[in-house]
């Protein structure tokens, strides 16, 4: 981690409690002393609390890290293809499947210990299917229905039928943010309630209800977490509390097309569904 250079307190000194907010003086850091040995003035005139004394750079608020963006990531899939190519009977059809999994820790909740926070990434879709039909219909083609009758060949045939079908698994849902009480030491996620029983998922699927109305329904219960103690950082993980995720995608798009040949100009005349 960068814990250093974003001027955040080592979290080993949290177990000063509220000793950490106390203003430094000689009766602050002797009690600091007895719990941490070797605590003392960062120099000589610093002026503020205990907590602000054992920050890196205790002489300012905040230092930019300009090139603090240190993390690592994984992908591991697997990436099935079905396709059927163009033949006589005017079927194209391609389906591709990809089963997933991506886990990083671009994100901590202190900068001295990154590990802690090696998790599902916020953009992992395990599920990801896409297919596409393109079929040309035979309707009104030599040797095909329709093709006896000229007036009827001439309306049925040389229609294409073609369509896109997507499915994208949602991703998981973030960090389930808390009040904290961690001077100067980073951040904190929520705690697991102890003693919650039951489905955190709730009134139904996302979106179900009045959600434009005066007491729009919530979808989490609330009361599977809660806030982490003083000078503690949480024990849900950064994402997938109760394996919670936003929701699936699913889109279909539909094409109805065909072409009319006016002499050397060509007329397409279609429909599509978005």
């Amino acid at each position: 981690g960068r814990g250093f250079y974003s001027n955040q307190m080592d979290p080993r000194f949290l177990v000063l409690g509220n000793l950490l907010t106390q203003q430094a003086s000689a009766a602050s850091i002797a009690a600091a002393q007895a719990i941490v040995p070797g605590v003392k003035l960062p120099y000589t005139g610093f002026s503020g609390t205990i907590g602000q004394m054992l920050r890196p750079f205790p002489q300012y608020s905040g230092v930019t890290d300009v090139y603090g963006d240190l993390a690592r990531s994984t992908y591991h899939s697997i990436q099935l293809t079905l396709e059927k190519r163009r033949s006589d009977d005017g079927l194209i059809v391609n389906f591709n499947y990809t089963y997933s999994r991506t886990e990083d820790n671009l994100a901590a909740r202190t900068g001295y210990n990154f590990d802690q926070d090696w998790a599902i990434g916020v953009n992992d879709q395990p599920h990801v299917w896409n297919a596409m039909v393109v079929y040309n219909v035979p309707f009104g083609a030599e040797g095909k229905a329709g093709s006896g009758n000229p007036v009827l060949r001439a309306i049925v045939k040389d229609w294409q039928v073609s369509g896109i079908t997507q499915f994208r698994s949602g991703r998981p849902l973030g960090a389930i943010l808390a009040a904290c009480n961690l001077p100067n030491a980073g951040t904190c996620y929520a705690d697991f309630a102890p003693g919650f029983s039951g489905d955190v998922r709730i009134n139904g699927d996302y979106g179900d209800g009045d959600v434009l109305g005066t007491a729009p329904p919530t979808y989490i219960d609330r009361t599977a977490f809660q806030s982490p103690a003083a000078f503690a950082y949480g024990n849900t993980p950064r994402t997938l509390a109760f394996d919670l995720r936003n929701p699936s995608s699913f889109n279909q798009d539909l094409s109805v097309r065909r072409d009319f040949r006016l002499s050397k100009l060509k007329l397409g005349l279609g429909v599509d569904v978005f």
